[in-house]
């Protein structure tokens, strides 16, 4: 007979089908909670540099077009896209340690029952949630995806997921009419809520999305999902880091230059 260990005992409950889904949207808060309390301040410091930089560059040039386009278009431009860098390399950081320490296969597996009844496989989910960051990423995770129909699928419904992009229009919509009241003696604040449920309401109307493309335009059968559960671990700080920078730069890379052009 063999010995139950103790990341048997921990499997029973991380992919359990409702232990599991709890474990899960905690998880999920304290995640968003996180990328947004840590990068305000780095958004903040990115905020006030594309600032300096644009009075900068505006004062070695002269009034006109050429001026109204270095400072207005270009740096103006980069800057919107740097000033989500911050969030954008926290989130992909703290995925990066879910992964390296063996949950996220758990909630790829716990996700597959959810993407079984839409038409997917849990391996959309991986590229789903990147989306939350951005959806360029998320569109390029979609590659590990075999089926052409469900990698399709997965493309169309990323940009569904609520991207860093958003969120100073959610900010300013909470901010104007959602008060700051605490729960559980400040540890659960209302707007965080309201926040979240933005980003649930995205989950959800990209769920009917797919439904509706496997159903018809895009219908065929659901693969298999057949995934090895990795051992868990302590995530490896060089590799979280690395993970972190490599997003990072890519998105600064696709999404920059193609403004600046």
């Amino acid at each position: 007979e063999r010995k139950v260990t103790w990341s048997d005992k921990l499997d029973d409950v991380l992919t359990h089908r409702i232990l599991g889904v709890v474990v899960f949207l905690l998880l999920m808060f304290v995640v968003f909670q996180s990328v947004f309390r840590w990068a305000e301040p780095l958004m903040g410091w990115v905020e006030a540099a594309v600032g300096f930089a644009g009075e900068t560059v505006g004062a070695w040039l002269p009034e006109g077009p050429v001026h109204d386009l270095v400072v207005d278009g270009i740096v103006a431009g980069v800057g919107g896209v740097l000033v989500f860098l911050p969030q954008i390399m926290i989130l992909f950081a703290l995925i990066a340690v879910l992964e390296d320490c063996g949950y996220m296969a758990r909630a790829a597996y716990l996700m597959d029952r959810l993407m079984t009844r839409v038409g997917l496989s849990g391996k959309s989910f991986i590229p789903l949630l990147s989306s939350f960051a951005c959806a360029i990423p998320g569109v390029m995770a979609a590659r590990v995806i075999e089926n052409p129909r469900d990698r399709l699928t997965t493309i169309l419904i990323a940009p569904l997921m609520s991207c860093s992009a958003r969120l100073p229009v959610y900010t300013l919509l909470i901010g104007a009419f959602i008060p700051p009241i605490d729960y559980l003696g400040g540890w659960v604040p209302l707007q965080g809520l309201v926040m979240m449920s933005m980003y649930l309401l995205g989950m959800a109307v990209a769920v009917v999305v797919a439904w509706a493309l496997k159903g018809t335009l895009l219908r065929g059968p659901t693969p298999p999902f057949v995934l090895e559960l990795p051992s868990y671990k302590i995530p490896s700080l060089q590799l979280v880091v690395m993970r972190m920078i490599d997003r990072g730069w890519a998105f600064v890379r696709r999404a920059g230059t193609l403004i600046v052009a």
